[in-house]
């Protein structure tokens, strides 16, 4: 197996993360991981630099980048900017035609001011305590910034949906978690991170089955909803919300 690594530094509220190691078929699987686990604490911008210390067996490698966009896209929704720091990178980023989905810059200064780029985005991070009134501070946070960031046909589904992630995160991981809320231009994104490496699972409906009946809703009401490894350890269960009209 090719050993691959990852170092990371905060720069602004942004992870600058720089490959160190061969990317190929073994390796793979370790880097897209490492770099989903950086953003799924939501950082302002992944920068990743791609060095002299990070080689790979083949251009067509690089679509591991690709990849990572594309499972951030709905959350975190990130920016992802690549950073293609020696000759060799730029022309094989060109060949695999990663560029025609991932932002690319030729240093970090470039990189930081395309992530800048983005619109600003409101955000409440709240900690929950390992208990089943967590559930009610989550409901009662996320009232509070419904009604201040003037979306108030947004509550009830945001409050359903909300409660079923938290009462998984404590039913089943039974661990402390935290909650994060972020607006942006088209969405409302709700995310419980757990202490549990275990990802919840949707079956069919069955209501002698404790907590299934809440991913069902969570499916129902969201636009879409997934699950990603936590840099912290643990996962994060997010969910997104369509910032639709009142109906």
């Amino acid at each position: 197996m090719t050993d691959i690594s990852v170092q990371t530094a905060d720069l602004a509220g942004m992870v600058v993360a720089t490959p160190v190691g061969r990317l190929d078929l073994s390796s793979y699987p370790a880097l897209r991981d490492a770099l989903l686990k950086q953003a799924a604490d939501a950082p302002a911008a992944l920068l990743v630099r791609l060095g002299p210390d990070f080689e790979t067996a083949s251009a067509a490698m690089l679509s591991v980048f690709t990849t990572v966009c594309l499972k951030v896209s709905d959350w975190p929704d990130v920016p992802v900017v690549l950073i293609a720091e020696t000759e060799r990178h730029r022309r094989d980023l060109h060949l695999s035609a990663v560029t025609r989905s991932v932002a690319t810059a030729p240093d970090l200064i470039s990189a930081v001011e395309l992530a800048q780029e983005r619109p600003l985005r409101r955000f409440r991070k709240l900690a929950l305590p390992d208990t089943l009134v967590a559930a009610l501070i989550a409901r009662n946070a996320v009232r509070d910034v419904c009604e201040e960031w003037e979306l108030p046909h947004l509550v009830r589904d945001a409050l359903l949906v909300v409660t079923e992630l938290v009462d998984n995160a404590i039913r089943h991981a039974r661990t402390e978690c935290v909650l994060r809320v972020e607006l942006r231009q088209s969405r409302l994104t709700l995310a419980v991170t757990d202490g549990s490496a275990e990802p919840p699972v949707l079956t069919a409906s069955r209501t002698d089955v404790p907590g299934r009946r809440g991913l069902e809703v969570v499916d129902e009401l969201s636009r879409a909803w997934g699950v990603m490894p936590s840099f912290g350890g643990g996962k994060v269960v997010w969910a997104v919300l369509a910032l639709r009209p009142n109906r």
